[in-house]
This record gives C-alpha cells, sequence and structure tokens, in this order.
C-alpha cells in the first residue's frame, strides 16, 4: 500500500520540476550549472516511472522563439539612451539651465551680500563700544550654531511669512547673512594678524587711521585671508543646493524633477554633481587668480622678469 503512493508522489514530485524546467530556464545554479538539464533529467526520470507522456524533454522545456533572451545592451548605448531620456526628450535641459542660473544668481549676490555684511559685523565686533560689540557677538554665536537649512525654513516661513515675496530673494538674504557670519570672524583674524607697529608706523608718516587702515593694514588683511574666504565661497555654492525647499528650482531640484519623471536616479544625480563641481572648479581657478594679483611675491618676480 505504501510502495504505489511513494511512487505516485514521486511522479507528482518529478511532473512539478517538469513545470519549473519551463518557468524556470534562463535561472543558473551557483558553480555554473544551469537549472534547465537537471529539471529536464527530472521529466525524463518521470516519463520512465510511467507519471508523464513521452514527450522529448527538449520540446517541452525549449522556450518559444519570441522569449528568448534579447542581446544585453552595451555601456554605451546604455550612456545614450539615457542622454536622450533624460536631458532630449520634453526639452528637459532647459530645467538644467533654468537650475543652473538661479544657483549662480544666489551663490553670486549672497555672497556679495554677506561680504559687505561680514564687513560691518567685524566692524562692531572690534568696535570698543560694549553695546556693538555684543550685538556682533550675538550674531555670530546664534547664525554659526544655526544649521543653514533651518535659518532658512524660519526665514521664508516666519519671518517673510505674511509678505509676498520671491523665494529666491529670501534665499540669498539667508544665506547671506550665514556667510557674513563666517566672514566677520575672516576679517576679525586677519586684521588682528596684522602687527599694530604697522599701524603706529602709519599714524607716525602722516596717514589718518583710516587712510592707515586702507593703504597699509587692509592690502595685506586681504591677502592673508583669501584662501579661507575661497573656502567658504565653494561652501556657501555647495550649501544653496537645499533651496528646494522653499520651492526654488535650482540645480539639485531641477535634476530631482528629471529623477522623478524618467525613474532614473543614477544619470540626473551624477549630472547635477558634475556641474557643481566645474562651477566650485571655475570659482577656484578665479579666486587663486585674484590670490595671485594680491601676492606681493608675484608682483616681485613680474617685475624681475619684465
Amino acid at each position: 500500500m505504501a510502495k504505489p503512493v511513494l511512487k505516485y508522489a514521486l511522479t507528482i514530485t518529478l511532473a512539478f520540476g517538469a513545470i519549473l524546467a519551463v518557468a524556470l530556464q534562463p535561472v543558473t545554479l551557483v558553480g555554473g550549472i544551469s537549472l534547465k538539464p537537471a529539471l529536464a533529467a527530472c521529466a525524463q526520470a518521470a516519463v520512465r516511472e510511467g507519471g508523464l507522456p513521452a514527450t522529448p524533454p527538449e520540446a517541452a522545456i525549449q522556450p518559444p522563439a519570441s522569449q528568448a533572451d534579447p542581446e544585453a545592451p552595451s555601456f554605451a548605448s546604455g550612456v545614450a539612451t539615457s542622454f536622450r531620456n533624460n536631458i532630449i526628450q520634453e526639452n528637459r535641459f532647459l530645467l538644467i539651465l533654468d537650475g543652473l542660473r538661479t544657483t549662480v544668481v544666489i551663490s553670486v549676490f549672497a555672497t556679495l551680500f554677506g561680504t559687505l555684511l561680514g564687513a560691518l559685523v567685524c566692524f562692531m565686533r572690534m568696535s570698543r563700544n560694549r553695546i556693538s560689540s555684543s550685538i556682533a557677538r550675538v550674531y555670530i554665536s546664534v547664525l554659526r550654531g544655526t544649521p543653514v537649512l533651518v535659518f532658512l525654513m524660519l526665514m521664508f516661513y516666519v519671518v517673510f511669512a505674511a509678505v509676498d515675496v520671491n523665494p529666491v530673494i529670501v534665499s540669498v538674504i539667508a544665506f547671506g547673512m550665514n556667510f557674513g557670519a563666517y566672514v566677520a570672524e575672516i576679517y576679525r583674524a586677519g586684521i588682528n594678524s596684522i602687527d599694530r607697529g604697522q599701524t603706529e608706523a602709519g599714524i607716525a608718516m602722516g596717514f589718518t587711521k583710516v587712510q592707515t587702515f586702507i593703504y597699509i593694514i587692509l592690502p595685506q588683511t586681504i591677502q592673508r585671508i583669501l584662501p579661507v574666504y575661497k573656502g567658504e565661497f565653494i561652501s556657501l555654492v555647495k550649501m544653496t543646493s537645499v533651496v528646494g525647499y522653499i520651492a526654488v528650482q535650482d540645480l539639485t531640484k531641477a535634476g530631482d524633477i528629471i529623477r522623478s519623471r524618467t525613474f532614473d536616479a543614477f544619470f540626473p544625480l551624477v549630472m547635477v554633481a558634475v556641474l557643481y563641481f566645474f562651477i566650485s572648479w571655475l570659482l577656484t581657478l578665479s579666486l587663486e587668480y585674484v590670490e595671485r594679483l594680491t601676492d606681493p611675491r608675484s608682483k616681485r618676480k613680474q617685475a624681475a622678469s619684465a
């Protein structure tokens, strides 16, 4: 009694294996052993047991010609397809250009505003007036201790909540205020690094305090703070990637919009990263050129070569 039951159970198991051979034909086991020959052998064993019709295994397992795996596309064709879908189709490159322009506008104007504001805060910080110095201290501490994204959202959703203002302008103000707090300390460190004897020597030569600062202290300060200022400028450009939180379509937001339409995360994000890299690289080259112009050693070399 038990033997016929085992026979029929084996027959059903082998028949199920034959069905899986058709469904799982492309699957390959560990070690490179194909699943198809193994299950085909099971089907042949089932035929010998008498549970299956004598159908040639290859005919039963062979998938239709229409289901054959197409050739895998090459890497170059994949990149070309991604470029067409993410950039060319529906003129999506216009989103990138608009986002790039917005990023540059916010970065440049926030830097100019922050540079001027930082100079004012530095003047208040170094003032002998305790009230002005205390206000500058509090401003620097608060702005440097608050995450820039939180401060940006506070400015847009709280400070300017009742005012119909362009979010790009709010971004410029927020990033400029944050940048000014760091620049104020950079200015102060640069000015304090100049020997006080140079100020006294300028006054002894007949210069006023303002003239001494403009013609003697300021040129040396600029030459000393440029490397640190350059780093803060590059950081500001990269920090503008969070302006999408207040509905500003910058470079990062444009890439995210393309990703949501094409469901391709790799190409848009890599493209945005490359564009940020080129922006930072061009700004670095520009500031390095200014740094060479303010370096007295380069001026002496040019005079000697001439």
